[in-house]
């Protein structure tokens, strides 16, 4: 296997694995459909296969790979039927957030989140010129986590890490990766710059309108694989 990943330390290797398999599919590094090869996997990185094994059965809870019994683990193919209908989910969950949070913060609360939001996105602009798409990919979910967190709804929130949709952020257009210079800014730039000032006017058809449209333009990007 061509793919070279680094030696990791031996504390949290499960989490450590998990990643660094995630950041190589990220990295258009892993395709979908490729088979893993656990052992190579192993030496790559400097440990032994249980730890691989481990991380790969959370990858597949995750819905990154698909384990095949007597056959070996895979890169899950994209099943755009379950990632459109996942993603009108999270769209359901993003404007409950938006629609809570305004409703239960204070505009000065509001303005602070949006602030936040602000950096995150100042982040992301740096990171896709430097064309560290993992980086960009990272922020991604941060921000949609962070509108998910902003409306203070623990149950809203416990059901957007359990059931994995911070992973639905960057799911649709992992077909497409490695990006292109042109689609990253537009993924991690254009795309949040709109969101972005759609929430700053604080009205609440205006927001949820907004992310409606954000879910759109990623079921569009489906369409595009």
């Amino acid at each position: 296997m061509p793919h070279r990943l680094t030696k990791l330390p031996q504390n949290s290797l499960r989490a450590q694995i998990v990643r660094a398999i995630r950041d190589a599919i990220i990295q258009g590094k892993f395709k979908s459909g490729e088979k893993i090869p656990e052992q190579e996997l192993a030496e790559q990185l400097g440990v032994s296969r249980t730890p691989i094994r481990e991380a790969l059965h959370v990858l597949e809870q995750q819905g990154l790979v698909q384990i095949r019994p007597k056959n070996g683990t895979y890169i899950a193919k994209l099943d755009r039927k379950e990632v459109r209908d996942g993603l009108y989910v999270r769209g359901a969950l993003e404007e409950l957030a938006v629609r809570q949070a305004l409703e239960r913060i204070s505009a000065e609360e509001w303005e602070d989140f949006c602030r936040e939001l602000e950096d995150l996105l100042k982040r992301m602009r740096e990171a896709v010129a430097s064309g560290n798409t993992v980086v960009a990919t990272e922020l991604d979910m941060e921000w949609h986590t962070q509108l998910i967190e902003v409306a203070r709804n623990p149950y809203l929130s416990r059901t957007w890490h359990k059931m994995g949709f911070h992973l639905l952020v960057w799911s649709p257009e992992r077909e497409l990766y490695p990006l292109t210079q042109k689609k990253l800014r537009d993924v991690f730039n254009r795309r949040h710059s709109d969101l972005l000032a759609a929430f700053r006017t604080r009205d609440p058809e205006t927001c949820a309108t907004a992310v409606r449209v954000h879910i759109q333009e990623k079921v569009a990007d489906i369409d595009e694989t």
